[in-house]
Order: structure tokens, then sequence, then C-alpha cells
């Protein structure tokens, strides 16, 4: 639960349990950020919690973070898919090869179906728009600021809300650390930028990363790696 009291729910997915977050919108709608796999457990909880979803975002184009989108758009049909331009070629039916050629160096290539299928986007983010420009979050999208942190992969992305200070940071900011940058489209200078734009935050902002623990505090965790 963020400083504002409103609950971002958290779902372990995938092989590399990735942390799936569901992000309230208001009038028991939720956006759906980095589906990893496990779509049942997601759909289980939004049942839960009486919540349905407006939209998907990836926070960057790693297998891990999408290994989900095929199953969770059988449930809901028509939902939109937003990533950055420079990762929005890992979906599609080029991010089909991708995701294959990844699951086979990862040794996870049981993970391969033949008929694994990827949406293409539906909305491309950029540096500084609103969630808003994915028509169906509405205005509440607005409070959601996009921020390319590239570094991880050239698209990588977090999802900053001023009023709430929270920070969604994708697998750029861990608590203790950062996304690593020995895979295809890695760039540390890059990353160290990233992380400098994340430092110009508020340092109470609460932070929900990709993977491991949520919910700290960003000054918990900056000053270590800056």
């Amino acid at each position: 639960m963020d400083k504002s009291g409103n609950p971002v729910s958290v779902c372990r997915t995938g092989p590399f349990s990735v942390n799936t977050l569901l992000v309230p919108l208001g009038e028991h709608k939720v956006f759906i950020v980095d589906p990893g796999g496990d779509v049942p457990v997601i759909v289980q909880r939004m049942q839960a919690t009486g919540v349905s979803p407006v939209a998907v975002v990836c926070t960057h184009g790693h297998f891990d973070h999408i290994l989900g989108l095929p199953d969770l758009l059988r449930q809901f049909p028509g939902l939109p898919v937003a990533v950055h331009a420079a990762d929005a070629g890992r979906l599609g039916v080029s991010g089909r090869d991708l995701i294959r050629a990844d699951l086979y160096s990862f040794g996870l290539d049981n993970l391969f179906d033949s008929s694994f299928e990827l949406p293409e986007a539906d909305c491309i983010l950029d540096d500084g728009c609103r969630l808003s420009v994915i028509q169906e979050t509405g205005d509440a999208g607005n409070s959601w600021r996009v921020l390319h942190t590239p570094g991880h992969t050239p698209g990588s992305i977090c999802l900053y809300n001023r009023d709430q200070g929270i920070l969604l940071s994708g697998d750029t900011l861990f608590y203790g650390g950062y996304g690593r940058t020995d895979l295809y489209g890695g760039d540390s200078p890059a990353l160290y930028r990233s992380l400098k734009k994340l430092l110009a935050l508020p340092p109470d902002t609460v932070v929900y990363p990709g993977h491991d623990s949520t919910g700290f505090l960003l000054q918990e965790t900056i000053g270590m790696l800056m």
C-alpha cells in the first residue's frame, strides 16, 4: 500500500517471479503492469478485489515480463497493450522469435509453445506522456507519467504518480540494485543516466520494481547506488 493508502496489488508470476502489478484507476478499474505468466493468479486476484482491467503496460519487452500476454488477452479480448517505441519490436511477430531465442538461451525451451503468438502493441509510449494516451484509462490516466529509463533495454520505462508518490520501476531499479545490462540491448552508461533521472524524484517516493521487494522508499535504495 502506498503512502496515500491506495493499494497496488502485487502478483508474483512466471518462471522469474515477476512482480505483476494491478494498479487502481478508480471506479473498480486497474491497469496491469508486466504480466509475466500465471494468468489465472492475476485473474483470481482481480475477481477477489472486484476490479476489471482497462489496459496492460509493459515496462520493457523482456520475455519474463510479457509471457502472460497471450493468455491474458484470451481472457480479456481487445485489452490494449502499451509499450515504449524502442521495445515495441519485442511484441507481435518479431517478438515471438525473440522470445524463442531468449528462452533457449536460458535453457527454458520447454516454455516455448509453437502456437505462442504475441499481440502487437496498441499504444506506443514516450517519455513524459500520460497514461491517458491509452484512451481506456480515461482522465485517471493523467496522474501517471511515463519516464523513459533506457539501459536495461532501449525501451525500458518507469511509471510515476506524483500525487500518490509512487514509482513503478520495472527492471530499472530494485531494492539495493538495478537491472542487468549484459543482455542484448543493454547499455550501462544509459542505465546510469536513467538512475540519475530517478534521483530527481522526491526521496519518499514508494517504489514497486519488476522483481523482489516492493513498497520501499526511493531514499532507501538510490543512495546505495549513486
